[in-house]
């Protein structure tokens, strides 16, 4: 599919969006899509109980409640609430998919405004399935992705946080695909999604750094429902003059949204997290967690640590010494020092006591880096100088969990239920897992709210 000359975006994203089905979809983008889901729900329910969410909880609850369950909580909220604690939650540790040729997030906006909009479909006799929900799943992410995709190549400023930019989107788009938009109602979603666009990577190292995700589930789950009812919004919103590619990179080209859609699929560029931090730090872990677990490297005999990297994770994840968790989530220092002093880089890793363990501390302080552009985002080397002048290096050529070397299923599986069973049980969480692995035959999205969400405080 691509733009017709002159004619807005939006038009060619709506035909796509609304046009779609399940059925007509490649088997590999099926198959993304229901591993995106997986992954998605895990996330959101391991990141449940963080500080971040009982804050974001709290003080929603206090503007006033709703009905809406939530994902490891026994809270009920307001609907749009539920979709931004959902996408906010499963962001809350860092674990969340990346489009790391832009770094955007794209299933946690898109899942967890589904999840919302299919639990109200639900309570008024409008169940939806699971193959419909991960049809909407997968044609939402691919929206979202490509419109990062123009951003970044129009040059976009890296300052931006991109999943606040095209998550709202590409949420705006499932949404108003499962409440039956027409064409002119979605191109009205599209546009109103597009002009609550928002999001700065100043928010990282803080709570916020999930506040922008859940921003952008709420503001597409808005758009949809406003457009239902005829909320008009300009079709240039996307590609026109002073519409969200012109303001933020100065060109309106939208080809890259538009070219091929439907034919090519940029969602199967979507990687997975094995490590609870951000996915340019990841080349780095593998070659510590290499030293350590094949080289026998023993970090009370390391002086120094020297690293090149590719320019993203130091864009990103500069920060040396970081002083609380959420910091040292986008911490390439504090994740080099923790791989090589614990062997081993998940969840507690992240936690403040590793964050200020004397021996991570040490090797935080003693370690170096320098970006390599010869290096693909998926590469990393490491070298440790050991205090009597012995050296020992490893260079990752493939990052686990990148595209080109993506979690298989079984490690996918493996990482939901550590996520998951701390919050809801073996019982329920092998019996979530179940329904996730199987969405097909999921007949409403109750099943998976049953499941996912606690039924009180007590439990």
């Amino acid at each position: 599919m691509t733009l017709d000359v002159g004619s807005p975006v939006t038009h060619c994203v709506a035909e796509f969006v609304l046009g779609a089905t399940w059925e007509g979809l490649p088997a590999n983008v099926r198959r993304e899509s229901a591993r995106a889901w997986l992954n998605w729900v895990g996330c959101a329910v391991g990141g449940a109980v963080t500080p971040a969410m009982d804050a974001a909880v709290n003080g929603l609850v206090s503007m006033g409640g709703g009905q809406v369950p939530v994902l490891g909580r026994a809270e009920r909220v307001a609907m749009v609430d539920s979709a931004f604690l959902g996408s906010l939650a499963a962001s809350a540790q860092t674990y969340d998919d990346t489009h790391l040729a832009t770094i955007t997030h794209p299933t946690g906006p898109v899942a967890s405004a589904l999840l919302a909009t299919a639990h109200q479909l639900e309570s008024v006799g409008r169940p939806v399935d699971g193959d419909r929900l991960l049809a909407a799943l997968a044609i939402g992410i691919e929206i979202e992705c490509r419109v990062s995709c123009a951003i970044a190549a129009g040059g976009g400023n890296f300052g931006w946080y991109m999943t606040g930019l095209s998550g709202g989107i590409g949420a705006a788009a499932a949404v108003g695909r499962i409440l039956g938009l027409s064409h002119e109602q979605m191109v009205y979603a599209l546009g109103l999604a597009a002009s609550q666009a928002s999001g700065l990577r100043a928010a990282h190292g803080s709570m916020a750094i999930t506040f922008v995700p859940g921003t952008a589930a709420r503001d597409g789950v808005v758009a949809a429902y406003l457009a239902a009812a005829n909320y008009s919004c300009s079709d240039i919103a996307i590609d026109g003059k002073n519409g969200l590619l012109q303001v933020l990179t100065g060109a309106t080209d939208g080809s890259l949204i538009s070219d091929g859609l439907g034919a090519r699929f940029e969602m199967l560029n979507n990687a997975y997290k094995p490590y609870p931090c951000g996915i340019v730090i990841h080349p780095a872990i593998d070659a510590c967690l290499h030293l350590v677990r094949e080289q026998g490297v023993d970090y009370r005999k390391i002086a120094r640590a020297d690293l090149r990297v590719h320019p993203d994770a130091l864009n990103l994840c500069w920060r040396k010494l970081p002083d609380n968790a959420l910091d040292a989530l986008v911490s390439l220092f504090h994740w080099v020092g923790a791989a090589l002093v614990r062997g081993s880089a998940g969840v507690r890793e992240g936690e403040i006591a590793c964050v200020m363990d004397p021996a991570v501390r040490a090797i935080q302080a003693h370690s170096e880096a320098v970006a390599d552009s010869t290096l693909a985002n998926n590469q990393a080397v490491v070298r440790v100088t050991l205090a009597d002048g012995t050296t020992h290096e490893w260079m990752t050529r493939n990052a686990i969990g990148s595209v080109t070397n993506p979690m298989t299923d079984a490690q996918l599986a493996t990482k939901f239920r550590d996520l998951v069973l701390p919050i809801l049980g073996e019982r329920r969480a092998g019996a979530l897992l179940g329904k996730c692995e199987n969405m097909h035959r999921v007949l409403g999205i109750g099943e998976i709210l049953q499941l996912g969400a606690l039924q009180g405080k007590g439990e």
